[in-house]
């Protein structure tokens, strides 16, 4: 699609307007001038018909002298020089008429009648003046046109007398008004086609001009009011909390850039409200988790008091009935049934009691809260040692750990607590896959912390596992095989050193991965932090004299 900048658009949006304006501005100025054109003509052509009139009054006044007076001599050249001063004034206004082309016609038929008149009013004033020297034609070229050309003239009769060269002036000047009121009746024409034209052009104006409003309106609604329209809803459903809302505008101009630029900041609003939501999930089951990690502290204690006593007893009883068992069959039937019998169902409560023992020292772990000792600590070595100590045992052989450090990846952790956390994670890596499987570890500074991460192909986890891997007492061993501490103990840790574990896994059947990240500067730590982290462990003060009769059975 072609762009058009705004100012493209706007410059088209007058020229528009522009050519509206000339379009009417010039159907107006040909409408006035045809008007003036045919005002000025039909003007015209009534003075002159004026002064036509004029002229026919004196000549009519002319009459041959009945006894042949001096007097009526006389007053007949008075009347004769007074139409003669007519005619002038005719041929004048017929000459302006004819220079400005206010005439429907060249006039030449007027302008041979006003010749012919001329020359019988000269003769008629050389017959009464025989010496006057003013027996001259008064209009230039009446003696060219009555003596040289006379064909260009109207053809009359020749005149023999005074009297019949005054009756052939009456005729010819009586033809006259004829011809003045056909060149009216042709300007009539001519100014009423020019109306006409005048109205047709005026229509054709308007039309064009409405056509081009209506065009201009349909470009300002596309350009202007439907982008503007469109943001705004836009504006308005992403106000109401619909971030994933897109604003589809393809104007071609600066509409559309502010439209995809709205769109990439709604795109990253969404991710970022995602992203806190997210955070806030977190947050919250890490209250949860704080909570119910506090409740274990106190568990602890009370497991510690409640439960050690009685093992004690049990593992301690179960070895003297053993021993003694072992003394009274010995002297009896050696071979009985019930020997053997007895002494597997005393190793069994032994067995168990020293189950239930690993179960209450975890927890003790889990609660005790000692003072972290931190330093540089190169995790690509810690994790190379945990991995050559698994490597040895029998039950993982068939399994394959790679872990290839690149370079040397330094952090400000207790060496063993974060030991316990890589082998609480190798372990459960291992234990997830089966024969043939594969755990890759890698280390590297990521965004200022040092990371380590740890990639299974097992079972995977769901969703749901997902979310309570780190809650105490979660596990998917089975019966016998898991306390569902490990996993919390180390989450305890790495929040202890103010670092951050996730667990991620595409589904079951496809795999874990488990990231951790920890300092790698010193970080300061506030009371807030110290009160919070040993919250976890406030039963720890009561746990020291209860573990005591523990370790004396083991």
């Amino acid at each position: 699609m072609v762009r058009w900048p705004i100012r493209i658009k706007l410059i088209v949006g007058l020229s528009v307007v522009v050519g509206m304006m000339l379009i009417l501005m010039g159907g107006s100025i040909f409408g006035l001038h045809s008007f003036h054109i045919s005002y000025l003509t039909q003007s015209d052509q009534l003075v002159e018909m004026g002064a036509s009139v004029d002229l026919i009054d004196r000549v009519f006044r002319l009459h041959a002298p009945r006894e042949g007076t001096v007097q009526e001599k006389d007053e007949l050249v008075g009347r004769v020089v007074e139409a003669r001063d007519a005619l002038l004034k005719y041929f004048r206004y017929l000459k302006q008429n004819s220079i400005r082309g206010n005439r429907a016609n060249s006039g030449l038929d007027e302008l041979g009648l006003a010749f012919l008149i001329d020359d019988d009013l000269t003769s008629i004033l050389k017959e009464l003046e025989p010496d006057s020297e003013s027996a001259k034609p008064i209009l230039p070229g009446t003696s060219y046109y009555v003596n040289e050309h006379p064909e260009m003239l109207p053809q009359i009769e020749p005149a023999t007398d005074l009297k019949h060269r005054i009756d052939r002036l009456n005729h010819t000047v009586m033809l006259l008004p004829k011809e003045l009121f056909g060149d009216f009746y042709d300007v009539l024409v001519m100014s009423k086609g020019q109306y006409l034209t005048s109205r047709v052009i005026v229509w054709t104006s308007a039309l064009m001009v409405l056509a081009m409003l209506c065009g201009l309106m349909l470009l300002f609604h596309r350009w202007v009011l439907y982008p503007v329209r469109l943001l705004q809803r836009g504006v308005r459903r992403v106000a109401r909390g619909s971030f994933d809302y897109k604003i589809e505008l393809n104007s071609g101009d600066e509409m559309q850039d502010l439209a995809e630029a709205f769109n990439d900041m709604t795109a990253k609003i969404s991710v970022t409200y995602a992203d806190l939501e997210q955070q806030v999930q977190e947050r919250s089951r890490q209250l949860i988790r704080s909570e119910r990690l506090a409740g274990v502290g106190f568990l602890a204690a009370g497991v510690a008091h409640e439960i050690n006593n009685p093992l004690a007893s049990i593992a301690f009883c179960s070895e003297a009935l053993e021993s003694r068992m072992g003394g009274l069959m010995s002297g009896s039937v050696p071979d009985h049934p019930d020997h053997r019998v007895i002494s597997n169902y005393l190793k069994m409560i032994q067995e168990e009691a020293f189950r239930c023992k690993s179960i209450t020292e975890k927890l003790l772990d889990f609660s005790r809260c000692n003072d972290i000792k931190r330093e540089r600590t190169d995790l690509a070595s810690l994790i190379q040692g945990v991995v050559d100590m698994i490597r040895h045992i029998g039950k993982y052989r068939g399994k394959t750990i790679l872990f290839q450090p690149k370079e040397a990846v330094m952090a400000h952790v207790d060496s063993q607590e974060i030991k316990q956390v890589v082998l609480n994670l190798v372990v459960n890596a291992i234990d997830s896959m089966d024969a043939g499987g594969t755990l890759r570890i890698e280390t590297r500074y990521h965004h200022g912390m040092a990371e380590m991460a740890f990639s299974d192909n097992g079972c995977g986890m769901s969703p749901e596992v997902l979310e309570n891997i780190f809650e105490p007492f979660f596990t998917r061993r089975r019966v016998g095989k898991g306390t569902g501490l490990g996993l919390s103990i180390c989450h305890r840790i790495v929040s202890q050193h103010h670092g951050e574990i996730m667990a991620t896994s595409p589904g079951e059947g496809k795999g874990s991965t488990f990231r951790v990240w920890l300092p790698i500067h010193p970080s300061e730590i506030g009371e807030s932090t110290e009160a919070r982290d040993r919250s976890h462990g406030a039963a720890a003060s009561a746990v020291p004299a209860a573990a005591s009769g523990v370790h004396a059975v083991s």
